[in-house]
């Protein structure tokens, strides 16, 4: 049986086995409580389903804002990071194509908690080799996100920054006066 997609293209339907089934009954069932996050939890799916990648287990997905604190859903798949802001923007960036993801330390903020702030950095196949987009968002600090998409994309973990010795040593005060 085939059906029309937004495109006006024809698509075969694929049966999904049982245990995917459940899985988005209960995501759907956690979305019900917002209709919004449900809304762009949607649109992850679809996104994914226009780039024939619905079927790609999900390695992490939730709710996370922008640096302008919109809220935003996103869904990493072991090929793909889809995301989708309230604002209308969405999009797709296959993790083939992530360069770094930069990350600060959490830091706390008035009504939203402990937040990460990162930028997702990633090249378009559009653009010129050297050319590259950045994504910036605020993640929860317990959100398994930021751990899916350095999986996902063969990342390095972030380097805890120790103080140098040197810098150490000039920000202690000798007792000498200063000429």
């Amino acid at each position: 049986m085939a059906e029309v997609d937004r495109r006006g293209f024809f698509r075969i339907l694929r049966r999904s086995d049982p245990a995917a089934e459940e899985k988005r009954q209960a995501e759907a069932e956690a979305a019900d409580k917002d209709p919004r996050v449900r809304e762009l939890a949607d649109l992850t799916l679809r996104l994914l389903a226009d780039v024939d990648a619905e079927n790609e287990e999900a390695l992490a997905e939730g709710t996370l804002t922008t640096v302008p604190y919109d809220l935003a859903y996103m869904r990493v798949t072991a090929n793909h990071i889809v995301f989708s802001i309230e604002t209308g923007f969405s999009a797709i960036v296959q993790t083939k194509d992530v360069r770094r993801l930069e990350t600060e330390p959490p830091a706390e903020v008035s009504g939203y908690g402990k937040l990460v702030y990162g930028v997702l950095i990633a090249h378009h196949p559009a653009d010129l080799e050297h050319i590259t987009r950045s994504y910036a968002f605020r993640f929860r600090e317990d959100s398994p996100l930021l751990a899916a998409i350095r999986s996902a994309c063969d990342l390095p973990e972030p380097e805890e920054e120790q103080p140098e010795e040197g810098a150490a040593a000039e920000a202690e005060p000798t007792g000498e006066p200063r000429t």
